[in-house]
């Protein structure tokens, strides 16, 4: 490649002296005419990646790369790899698990095989990915980025992994220097204005490729990218160099260019991800239907194993209750705890996320209704952070990628106030029907579900009516303060749930959220918990409310697709100064409305989470209303619904 390389740039060069006219042939005949852009002969389009990035190869007498026995091998190829037909079944034979594909360059060029080569190594098995070759002197990042989204036909279907970026050294010198005659600042606001509009169109986190030269060179070694999956080219040496902002830690390597698999002729790039088929598994983002199960209890480590320690890990294998499909869990999980502590619930094999699912006071029993992804294993792990605190779990559904059970969110609607008339006694049970906004052909609805004052301390079973009560609980209710849970049950006869109080007497409170039907709404797409909102930072901005109370606005913009149609938000308030209530509901005007329903309910210096899920405004926006006092909020992301 850099023989083609320097072949045309002493003829360009040779042009230019003599100031002749002669037609200029392509570098390599079988690939056809390149495109002139802007003056240019793009001979790169072809290829890979860049030939002048060829240094990344060269580390003198070190040993080359042996995979570790986490390494899942991959490949990456372009038009190029297509001087014959590939063999994609062979090319799966031969261990290769995952398939990188050149989509596009710049805002100029098309792969005309990206199409047919990424549908054959899916339906031989692998995975695959787009990528894009960025060219940051010809257009700007937000225009490469929309070029490289409408042709990379991105789809959350569980065998495609998340798009790349390709962004190195400058294959076209004749045009422009190494770094594309860009300053380190302005290659950094480049790659953050391709990044983001990504992410904006698709809802799902691009990832970055890189030489490490490059980014050393060029973009200054820049920290403005550590929370992007890293892929790193660095070829023919025993690890690659990894720029600082990664901490050594790379997703993806691409370790040769002199790679050959059965299959395809020639050689092609060889890849790794580190991590086994688990993080492998975890590049692919999912959108899933929804199956509503009765609940059912998946851990209780009250029956002999004893309570988890300070940073007690409890794993929890649901291979039993899942299908192979599914891409994430409903969990109803429930903490008693001896001292303060944090619980966060994530999928084993992955690494555990900031964010919490539970926040527990000494002696407190609480629930959470927790939505987290699960692996190929099917397996969630529960972390508590200090004290010893008991764990239970119960499942209440699934999302799966062949599910039919489609969300349809909507405005928070209350359809339940016992206060209206009697509480529920002990052992008292009472039918919820569906309002006529839940149509015929729903499944399950999503309820927050609240019990307010409580004369002792009970618990509160939600489940299809009709069916046998199941050994579950949707909510833990130790004295008479509100206390609120998200619950998603399936629905029974005649479109309702029964709702069951254990003991003593306590009001029911239920603001319905949404509804699954098989016919119409969106899919469950699970993300990371990403946290979105956290105001003991700071820079929020307050609005008063008209009745009352106070509300901030929660752009999910630059997070969310644009055809996003809801989320789920754990959503944590931390000491309030006197009693009060928050809601979350959608973001349809410019100024915020009072509430008709509410999603936390918290007494003075309490920090309470709870799980919201929610519609979103135009601009994939929520209303965040606070009632009385001050208050903290914490929200963090667990995914969102699209069509």
């Amino acid at each position: 490649m850099l023989s083609g390389r320097r072949v045309l740039a002493a003829v360009l060069s040779a042009l230019c002296v003599s100031g002749a006219v002669v037609p200029v042939a392509a570098a390599e005949p079988s690939t056809g005419d390149y495109p002139v852009v802007r003056g240019v002969v793009r001979d790169n389009v072809d290829k890979p990646h860049s030939p002048v990035s060829g240094e990344a190869r060269y580390a003198g007498d070190q040993p080359r790369a042996a995979a570790a026995a986490d390494y899942v091998r991959g490949i990456d190829v372009a038009k190029f790899q297509h001087g014959t037909p590939i063999n994609w079944t062979q090319v799966a034979g031969s261990g290769i698990r995952f398939v990188g594909v050149k989509a596009s360059e710049g805002d100029y060029y098309t792969n005309p095989y990206f199409a047919g080569d990424q549908e054959g190594a899916q339906a031989a098995g692998m995975y695959a990915f787009a990528y894009h070759f960025g060219t940051p002197n010809d257009t700007d990042g937000v225009t490469q980025a929309d070029y490289f989204v409408d042709r990379a036909g991105y789809s959350p279907d569980g065998k495609t992994l998340n798009p790349v970026l390709d962004v190195e050294h400058n294959p076209y010198l004749q045009y422009a220097d190494r770094c594309y005659d860009k300053t380190a600042p302005e290659l950094v606001t480049w790659i953050r204005d391709f990044m983001t509009e990504v992410k904006r169109r698709l809802g799902v986190t691009p990832t970055l490729y890189t030489t490490p030269f490059f980014w050393s060179e060029c973009v200054g070694n820049s920290t403005a990218f550590a929370s992007y999956p890293l892929w790193i080219a660095h070829h023919d040496i025993a690890a690659p160099s990894v720029p600082s902002a990664w901490a050594g830690n790379w997703t993806m390597w691409q370790y040769s260019d002199t790679t050959t698999v059965p299959g395809i002729s020639g050689d092609v790039d060889g890849d790794y991800v580190s991590g086994g088929e688990a993080m492998l598994d975890s590049l692919a983002t999912k959108a899933g239907g929804y199956t509503a199960t009765s609940p059912v209890r998946v851990l209780d480590t009250r029956d002999g194993n004893g309570p988890l320690g300070p940073g007690g890990v409890v794993t929890v294998d649901l291979s039993g209750q899942l299908p192979a499909g599914a891409t994430s869990a409903v969990l109803n999980v429930t903490g008693s705890a001896t001292s303060s502590t944090v619980v966060t619930v994530w999928p084993t094999g992955r690494p555990r996320p900031l964010s919490s699912n539970l926040n527990l006071a000494a002696g407190d029993v609480r629930s959470n209704l927790v939505t987290v992804q699960v692996g190929a294993d099917r397996k969630v792990s529960l972390y508590n952070n200090t004290g010893s605190t008991h764990l239970v779990a119960d499942l209440a559904g699934y999302y799966a990628t062949n599910a039919t059970g489609l969300f349809n969110a909507r405005s928070p609607e209350r359809v339940l106030d016992t206060r209206s008339g009697s509480a529920v006694g002990p052992g008292g049970t009472i039918t919820l029907t569906m309002p006529a906004s839940v149509p015929s052909t729903a499944t399950a609805v999503t309820l927050n579900l609240t019990g307010v004052g409580a004369t002792t301390g009970t618990y509160v079973v939600a489940w299809p009516t009709g069916q046998t009560r199941p050994n579950a609980s949707n909510l833990n209710l130790a004295n008479g303060n509100p206390t609120p849970n998200l619950v998603t049950v399936k629905l029974g006869t005649n479109r309702s749930v029964d709702l069951y109080n254990n003991t003593g007497s306590v009001h029911l409170v239920a603001d319905l959220a949404g509804y699954y039907a098989p016919d119409t709404g969106a899919k469950f797409v699970a993300l990371p918990p990403t946290r979105l909102l956290d105001t003991r930072n700071g820079g929020v901005s307050w609005l008063p409310v008209p009745g009352g109370g106070q509300a901030i606005a929660l752009s999910m913009a630059d997070t969310l697709p644009t055809n996003a149609t809801g989320v789920v938000l754990n959503v944590t308030g931390v000491a309030p100064t006197t009693d009060t209530f928050v809601a979350v509901y959608p973001k349809t005007a410019t100024t915020p409305s009072r509430p008709v329903a509410s999603n936390l309910n918290l007494v003075a210096g309490q920090i309470v989470p709870n799980l919201v899920t929610v519609g979103v405004g135009s601009a994939n926006d929520v209303w965040l209303f606070n009632n009385a006092g001050t208050i903290n909020l914490v929200a963090d992301l667990a995914g969102y619904f699209a069509p």
